[in-house]
């Protein structure tokens, strides 16, 4: 009678939740933590199921990859730093009905199957009840399914008691002695993505971040080549401007020769850098870059 009493309260909730859709609580990025965190999650069929691609992985979602199990109603999917911990409990029906977890295959979590189910691959050894700690050997890197059973019966995973939990590592650096993307990026992952990678700041590039290019916005004036050596050592000079005719300096913004400078700088002055070259100063009300002759 218990049994048949929690089976008419499951169908009621599964057919209240269809008028009220459920849009997971999901970040488009999510950036690497020094410190590892604790989540909490929590079994339950009230508010915490999701029944499309649009709710699990929200609106933007329609190109997911085959990788991620499209198979329906199933538990918001967690998404986890390799090394956070993570707590699992049920809600207070679910512990007084009886629900043990197991880890399955893909395929198997989307057909909500047991076959060939193992002890060994249960996540606890008893009932869920209060609080529980998941072993680390079920949260290495990479995509981990989860289905819930009662006394065997898979009947509660086509509910939606099902969660798919992606775990994450971070490939943002070379060697544990170094900065996160060298200290010039951050250290992020999307909801697509199966590790957390670097997305440098303007101006740096490389797997790490470790490669810089001065020469992006070109700092050469007057139609100067710039060209960069990639180096990211501040006290050493990381571009080289090849100046046209006419003009010279560092950024190519010095001109040579005094008659060369009074043709080409009008309203303004030319004001003499070194004994070959000149700059041009505008008047207050003018601006402007030279021209080429």
């Amino acid at each position: 009678m218990r049994s048949s009493l929690f089976h008419v309260s499951l169908i009621f909730v599964a057919i209240h939740m269809i008028h009220c859709q459920i849009l997971c609580n999901r970040q488009p990025s999510t950036e690497w933590h020094l410190k590892k965190n604790t989540i909490q999650m929590n079994w339950t069929l009230i508010g915490n199921i999701c029944r499309s691609v649009s709710e699990c992985w929200d609106s933007q979602r329609g190109d997911e990859s085959s990788e991620q199990p499209f198979n329906f109603p199933q538990i918001c999917p967690l998404q986890l730093q390799h090394g956070d911990k993570l707590l699992m409990s049920a809600d207070e029906t679910l512990k007084s009905y009886g629900i043990k977890l197991l880890n399955v295959s893909k395929e198997n979590f989307e057909s909500c199957s047991a076959t060939g189910q193992r002890e060994d691959q249960f996540l606890f050894p008893h009932n869920i009840n209060e609080r529980e700690q998941v072993d680390a050997r079920w949260l290495m890197p990479g995509h981990r399914y989860f289905i819930a059973l009662h006394e065997g019966d898979t009947q509660l995973c086509t509910l939606g008691l099902r969660l798919n939990v992606t775990v994450k590592t971070q490939l943002c650096r070379s060697s544990p002695m170094l900065r996160l993307c060298s200290g010039n990026g951050v250290c992020q992952t999307g909801v697509g993505e199966s590790a957390f990678h670097c997305r440098c700041h303007h101006k740096y590039s490389g797997r790490f971040c470790e490669k810089f290019d001065a020469c992006l916005d070109n700092p050469c004036e007057n139609k100067g080549i710039c060209l960069s050596n990639g180096s990211t050592d501040p006290h050493y000079r990381t571009y080289k401007c090849l100046c046209p005719p006419h003009f010279t300096g560092v950024n190519c913004s010095e001109i040579i020769g005094k008659a060369n400078c009074d043709s080409i700088c009008e309203n303004g002055t030319c004001l003499q850098i070194s004994p070959a070259s000149f700059k041009c100063i505008c008047d207050n009300g003018f601006s402007g870059k030279h021209l080429l002759f």
